[in-house]
């Protein structure tokens, strides 16, 4: 379900707050021993879709974010462990000047738990000596109680799960280094602070009762976390990219991390932090309420600098903007490019060196498109819709076929890729007549109108969002189709997982259908011919990778499709299935109430 929010007055953290915490880590000599590695969970099995290329190209936010305020904060030894790139990475094995990490903060998607759940239990092998383990990421926001009994066992848990951001984590550090006694580990110094209750004042945080080594009883919730208003306040990103680990299949750290100057052989494109925060609230988006229903974002200046920066530093010009709707604020859109469009990378304005992407409503970006000629001037390439559904009949976002047919069409006259989001839900038809309603017209149509790409995912139950639990309590989720039990990883929008249909084969099948009419040899011949086309380069290339993307994407999830058509396929019934379930049931109520995890307010 939805996350909650704190009282309009308690929102955000005092200004200048998170910097304090920074200063006051940095200025612990014992902060600079405290060697640390921030892991990036990834499961390979969620490679799927035309864009299974970007997985491995694209430099994520998330890791790098957290790396870069624990370095700005003093801890000095950090490297991040991207599982893209490192797959057979263990915890175990690694070691930073000759010894065990004292920290681990392991941070996964839901999709990519199952990573996240194996370095856990990997971390353990190292007995007394293993790292503190924080667990973070949107998986421990909406499910921390999953972090806790990863094996089957339940003996391996991570310490303590963190539901917020940089400043959550920050706080949690400081205190135990406030508290910390001569040379203590780090995770004793943990628990002993958390069986005093000395870490209950720190709202975001999720952590077990009890002693460290009892069996795992209840949980303790700290509350929702409190948010930095003023993103200027975190580090530049810049500050943590000469701490990523190299590409290998080894199991353990190199002994160097990836120089800065060398990322660009690896990495197409880095992701940076513009906005947070969506004016919609949609059914399964659990966004607006992580957000706590607020929207912040960063200065025009601070933003024009770290795209500068990081290009004058990496070589590289390609950014996506991560956020959840940039042209939600027509007043921040305004101001950020106007700023932009002036900015340069060498004494070359960032219209003719900068890519910088970005998602958006069809309504928002229809409403300002007065604003985008300057949009291109500030190196504004590529925009994702959200569109969902062209007839408006899943939901109502001011999308409409005319919209979409002036804008994209405008879009593409500017140099600026239309990149439409599709979502197939029950009800829509593979095709129909005499209407859009069909999946199959709205691809057609999409690429007639200038679509460069298009992205087509199932209806999904998504966790955190206020329609997750409809489906449950209807009964669509699937649980176990033939052999094969629904895990994380299916949540991905990619797997039918939940349907009415009683065919849900055909909602499998339907997707890549769908792909196939947009990414295939006419097509690619038909963008080929346009060379005129502003966009000709992108479509064409597009076309290439969603050929061999939809190819290699049928192949891996040809197994899934069998198991629907084969079946038998079981519903869940009622509610999700949690992984604690995985184990035996215990033998009396007594037992059952002892071992069921329950959040508890602090």
């Amino acid at each position: 379900m939805e996350l909650p929010s704190r009282p309009k007055h308690d929102r955000y953290t005092k200004a200048g707050r998170y910097n304090q915490l920074e200063k006051q880590l940095r200025n612990r000599p014992a902060t600079s021993e405290i060697s640390t590695i921030v892991a990036y969970s990834f499961d390979h099995r969620t490679r799927l879709g035309p864009f299974l290329y970007a997985d491995m190209s694209l430099l994520t936010a998330g890791p790098r974010a957290v790396a870069a305020s624990l370095i700005n904060a003093g801890f000095e030894k950090t490297r991040i462990v991207l599982r893209q790139w490192n797959p057979e990475f263990r915890v175990s094995e690694a070691r930073i000047d000759g010894v065990p990490p004292h920290l681990l903060l392991v941070s996964s998607m839901q999709i990519h738990s199952a990573s996240a759940y194996e370095m856990i239990v990997d971390a353990h092998k190292l007995g007394d000596n293993r790292p503190l383990i924080l667990a973070g990421g949107a998986k421990a926001i909406y499910e921390p109680w999953d972090f806790f009994g990863v094996d089957l066992e339940r003996n391996f848990s991570a310490d303590v799960a963190v539901t917020g951001e940089e400043f959550v984590t920050l706080e949690l550090l400081d205190r135990l280094m406030e508290y910390r006694a001569g040379g203590e580990h780090l995770r004793k110094t943990f628990h002993r602070l958390r069986r005093s209750g000395l870490l209950d004042d720190i709202p975001g945080l999720v952590f077990r009762e009890g002693d460290e080594k009892s069996p795992l009883g209840r949980l303790i919730n700290t509350g929702i976390q409190r948010m930095v208003q003023d993103l200027d306040e975190l580090p530049h990103p810049v500050v943590s990219l000469g701490v990523i680990e190299p590409p290998h299949r080894r199991h353990y750290l190199s002994a160097k991390p990836l120089a800065i100057g060398k990322i660009r052989r690896h990495v197409g494109m880095i992701s940076l932090v513009t906005t947070h925060g969506c004016k919609f609230h949609c059914s399964y988006c659990p966004i607006p309420a992580y957000n706590q229903f607020t929207f912040r974002f960063k200065s025009p200046e601070r933003l024009r600098d770290e795209i500068k920066v990081v290009a004058e530093t990496t070589g590289i010009h390609n950014f996506f903007g991560t956020d959840d709707n940039f042209f939600n604020s027509r007043e921040t859109v305004d101001e950020i490019f106007s700023v932009l469009s002036k900015g340069k990378v060498g004494n070359k304005p960032f219209r003719d060196t900068v890519f910088f992407g970005t998602e958006g409503t069809e309504f928002d970006v229809y409403k300002n498109q007065d604003l985008l000629p300057m949009c291109r001037d500030g190196g504004l390439r590529a925009i994702w819709f959200g569109i969902e559904d062209m007839t408006a009949e899943l939901i109502k976002k001011g999308q409409s076929p005319e919209k979409t047919k002036t804008l994209f069409k405008l879009l593409s006259g500017m140099g600026i890729c239309p990149m439409p989001m599709m979502m197939h839900h029950d009800g829509q038809p593979l095709k129909s007549r005499g209407n859009l309603y069909g999946l199959i017209n709205q691809v057609k149509f999409l690429r007639k109108s200038g679509s460069v790409s298009v992205q087509v995912t199932i209806l999904t139950p998504s966790v955190g969002s206020k329609g997750y639990q409809e489906p449950y309590k209807k009964g669509m989720v699937i649980d176990k189709a033939g052999e094969h039990e629904v895990e994380d990883y299916q949540f991905d929008g990619n797997h039918c997982v939940a349907t009415d249909d009683p065919s849900p084969w055909r909602k499998q099948l339907n997707i890549y259908l769908a792909y196939a009419t947009f990414y295939n040899p006419l097509n690619f011949v038909k963008a080929i011919a346009s060379w005129k086309d502003p966009l000709w380069t992108y479509k064409v290339l597009y076309q290439i990778y969603g050929m061999a993307g939809l190819v290699q994407s049928f192949a891996k999830g040809f197994g899934w499709l069998k198991n629907l058509w084969r079946g038998p396929v079981v519903k869940r019934a009622g509610f999700p299935r949690r992984r604690l379930e995985m184990v035996p049931p215990p033998v009396t109520p007594a037992m059952v109430a002892q071992a069921t995890p329950q959040l508890q307010p602090a």
